[in-house]
């Protein structure tokens, strides 16, 4: 009696494609938006200094690197040709010693990873790279 009363309906067999693209569109443009920001390497960066305690520090190697970049195995001035063998020679005799990197500020990363470069052909397993504590950040 019920299917009487009721007038059959017809089942609906396709999709409403207007929702649909409504929601694909919108999602292309918040990706075509966010794209740039995530792909983005121009920018500049300005490293935080460190404001805590001095650590302690094993026994180390001061390899330093001035502005002029010139270099210097704990005060004693080398070139980068011959770093990895005055290093290697300091490191036979302070094998556990860690070596730490005094770079200026205005030494371009470059020249520190290569740098880094010869004193891992030198056989230094253990490196660092020195910061200044404290102080205020606006100064350059």
């Amino acid at each position: 009696m019920q299917n009487r009363l009721r007038p059959h309906q017809k089942l609906m067999a396709e999709i409403n494609m207007v929702p649909f693209t409504d929601v694909v569109l919108v999602l292309l443009v918040i990706f075509m938006v966010t794209t740039p920001f995530l792909f983005q390497g121009a920018f500049q960066v300005k490293l935080p200094k460190v404001a805590a305690p001095s650590p302690t520090l094993p026994e180390t190697v001061t390899l330093t690197i001035t502005q002029g970049d010139k270099i210097y195995v704990n005060d004693v001035e080398t070139t980068i040709d011959n770093l990895p063998a005055y290093l290697h020679t300091v490191m036979v005799k302070k094998p556990n010693a860690l070596v730490m990197i005094n770079a200026d500020k205005n030494v371009s990363h470059g020249t520190v990873a290569g740098v880094m470069s010869k004193a891992y052909q030198a056989g230094v397993s253990k490196m660092g790279i020195a910061v200044e504590i404290g102080g205020d950040e606006k100064k350059n």
